[in-house]
């Protein structure tokens, strides 16, 4: 059986065309179109066996007014319409973001509602919503919702919607007033814990009547802040002793904040407190637990307010 002549298509480039994956680079849409209406695409892609091509060429007419975008289709490239509505579209998003991802997949961005049918309608699952409002169909579920600028979400609903039971996602995108008003409240913040207390095992001793001492250390690693120090004071306020702490040689008045403050008591400092008074011995325990607990911080807290300390140190 004698071979098939298999001619090249010459491109407007002067590319020699021979298989279909240099077609697809060389693509030019006057040469192709041309090269259909006069028969020789058909001829090319048969002698070389391309018979999805094929078989597709052959549905089209020659007066189909949309010729170039159906062979564009068929060998899967742009029309030049397409790659400019592209770069339109590029430039447009710019104005939002230089996020490269989101650049990248301009294709999945939705400018208006139509936008949004139309990927809605090609199955896309991620989808970018930009600069806009944008009515969301309950009925598409597992969709993943991106915001791009001030993007809102119309949801048309009289109740609460179970977004995770549609697997409908949304990021960075706001609802409309009129859903917001049907949302609950959101939760209250929880409730501030207070420091918890451990007992300590420092021994409190009785100097004598209702007087009552005891020694430990500053251990929390910023020292006795701010907030401690107001912690300590509050606490040493609500006992009807008089209080005192003793540190670096000095004592002062346990419910002055000023005072205690003023005395610089880091890391690692040794301090005395001493009361006297009918709940003498509960405030020593209670104020020694404190400093011991480390007024509930952990190791790391406050390292950055601890190298301001040590450089506005009171004492």
């Amino acid at each position: 059986m004698a071979r098939k002549e298999r001619f090249a298509l010459i491109m407007e480039d002067g590319t020699e065309v021979r298989n279909i994956d240099d077609l697809k680079a060389h693509f030019d849409v006057g040469t192709v179109v041309r090269e259909f209406k006069d028969g020789r695409l058909l001829t090319w892609l048969e002698n070389r066996y391309y018979d999805e091509e094929a078989e597709a060429i052959k549905k089209i007419l020659p007066g189909d007014d949309y010729l170039a975008q159906k062979l564009c289709k068929i060998f899967g490239v742009e029309t030049p319409e397409d790659v400019a509505r592209r770069a339109e579209r590029l430039n447009r998003l710019k104005n939002y973001t230089s996020d490269k991802n989101i650049l990248a997949n301009v294709d999945k961005v939705a400018f208006d509602q139509e936008d949004l049918a139309d990927l809605l309608d090609e199955g896309a699952e991620e989808i970018y919503l930009c600069a806009n409002r944008f009515v969301i169909p309950l009925r598409m579920k597992n969709k993943n919702y991106i915001g791009v600028g001030e993007a809102v979400a119309v949801i048309r609903s009289k109740e609460p919607v179970d977004f995770n039971k549609l697997n409908i996602k949304f990021k960075n995108i706001s609802f409309d007033d009129d859903y917001k008003k049907i949302l609950p409240p959101p939760p209250p913040p929880p409730p501030k814990s207070k420091p918890k207390i451990k007992n300590s095992d420092v021994t409190i001793k009785n100097i004598g009547g209702n007087r009552f001492e005891a020694t430990t250390t500053i251990k929390n690693i910023a020292g006795i802040h701010a907030r401690p120090a107001s912690i300590f004071v509050q606490r040493a306020s609500s006992f009807r002793s008089s209080i005192r702490i003793k540190a670096k040689g000095k004592i002062v008045d346990a419910k002055s904040i000023l005072m205690i403050m003023s005395m610089g008591l880091v890391k690692g400092t040794e301090v005395t407190i001493c009361a006297d008074g009918v709940d003498a011995q509960e405030a020593v325990k209670t104020l020694i637990n404190l400093i011991d607990s480390k007024f509930g911080e952990d190791d790391d807290y406050g390292i950055g307010f601890s190298l301001w300390h040590r450089n506005y140190n009171y004492g």
